[in-house]
């Protein structure tokens, strides 16, 4: 595991992978292992690779309400269960983000993208944009996303827009509960998504363009001090 603490640091051109093949071994049920966690403010990540299974990129706010942000793109994150999550404000900006293949069938499970357990203290948690989410898993077996809620202030906040989504992607309800904790007491969103796994409707919130201004990666990074990675 790589773990980035730094504030103010930028990592480029690098590869972070967990080369342990579960296929290989079945005897061991527990593959959760994190590869890379970020839990440093005003962090950039170009041009890298992030390749996990469960758990790949933590983004990390050791202190839940503090200011802790982290810009990635241009990059290649890939997994199966949960493997972007945590309580940060981060980015993901025109990053290309692969859906692994468990092998579940058609309309079964194979895993899902994203865990944010964001303190409800927060206006923004995690955003992916302008991206492209590929995979060769069977169609209608990935959720987007399931609320992680570890403590009793975290809600959740994660906004995918502007990004292509497989027909991997469970059209008809891309959200999950986790742990007992209903995704509807989250703040997942979509906005403008497209390809094969895009689709509107009640259980696939939306942002109204309106509400779309404030929710930009910009915003997402501004904090205290005007950030502005972006670019």
């Amino acid at each position: 595991m790589a773990t980035f603490s730094a504030n103010n640091l930028t990592v480029t051109g690098l590869t972070v992978r967990n080369t342990f093949d579960k296929d290989a071994h079945p005897e061991i049920t527990d593959t959760q292992a994190v590869a890379v966690t970020a839990q440093g403010d005003r962090q950039t990540f170009r041009d890298d690779r992030f390749i996990s299974r469960q758990d790949t990129v933590l983004n990390w706010a050791p202190s839940a309400t503090g200011q802790y942000r982290q810009y990635f793109s241009s990059s290649f994150v890939t997994g199966d269960v949960d493997f972007v999550f945590g309580n940060a404000t981060a980015v993901y900006d025109r990053v290309n983000i692969q859906l692994r293949d468990s092998g579940a069938a058609a309309g079964g499970l194979n895993g899902f993208l994203s865990a944010p357990n964001t303190s409800s203290a927060k206006t923004y948690g995690i955003l992916v944009t302008g991206s492209t989410v590929s995979s060769s898993a069977a169609a209608n077996t990935y959720y987007l996303g399931r609320p992680w809620h570890p403590t009793s202030d975290a809600v959740g906040q994660l906004l995918i827009r502007q990004t292509s989504l497989p027909a991997a992607v469970k059209t008809a309800g891309p959200w999950t509960d986790m742990s007992g904790y209903s995704w509807k007491n989250a703040r997942f969103f979509e906005y403008r998504n497209t390809g094969a796994g895009a689709g509107v409707n009640s259980d696939r919130p939306q942002l109204t363009d309106s509400q779309a201004a404030n929710y930009t990666a910009q915003k997402y990074l501004a904090g205290t001090d005007g950030w502005n990675p972006v670019g």
